[in-house]
């Protein structure tokens, strides 16, 4: 019987362009969406050779933004004893990495806004002329609060829901 599957048709390679399209939607950019597709459909770590590999990028630019990923608890990157090889992994742990997602979002793009808007309302609430936008800020404000409410108790429930699998 002739196999009919192509070679770049498998369970693991449907899974590794899901993953890579899911990554893409949540904002990553191209190079790390790779290469958390790849991770994550590997069972156990895998050297950098072996990513390089995998992927067709350099060892440098693999390690370059390895390194950020590390930095924002997206993978692990360490050396087995008696080895000069680095390895990569990636925790198998979606909802993880998802809360620490949504973290990042709530830090990097909500919270700022929430320390900044007071402070424009107050600046400029005492002038007249400013009025319509005063109040314009003021509608934001309170949606901003609604989705620090929201975010927070969304990021305590993914939490809760890891801890209670013991992750």
């Amino acid at each position: 019987m002739i196999n009919m599957v192509k070679s770049d048709e498998s369970p693991k390679e449907e899974f590794k362009k899901a993953v890579y399209n899911s990554f893409r939607a949540l904002g990553i950019d191209d190079f790390p969406s790779k290469l958390m597709s790849v991770l994550q459909s590997e069972p156990d770590e895998i050297s950098l050779g072996e990513l390089s590999e995998m992927t067709g990028y350099s060892l440098s630019a693999l390690s370059t933004t390895l390194k950020a990923m590390e930095e924002n608890n997206m993978v692990k990157r360490f050396k087995k004893p008696k080895s000069r090889k680095v390895y990569v992994y990636m925790d198998k742990d979606l909802v993880t990495l998802y809360t620490e997602l949504q973290k990042k979002r709530y830090n990097q793009s909500l919270m700022p806004f929430l320390h900044i808007l007071p402070r424009i309302i107050k600046k400029y609430s005492d002038r007249a002329e400013f009025n319509s936008e005063i109040e314009m800020l003021e509608g934001f404000q309170e949606q901003l609060q609604f989705l620090d409410e929201e975010s927070r108790k969304f990021i305590e429930e993914l939490e809760k829901w890891r801890d209670m699998r013991g992750k």
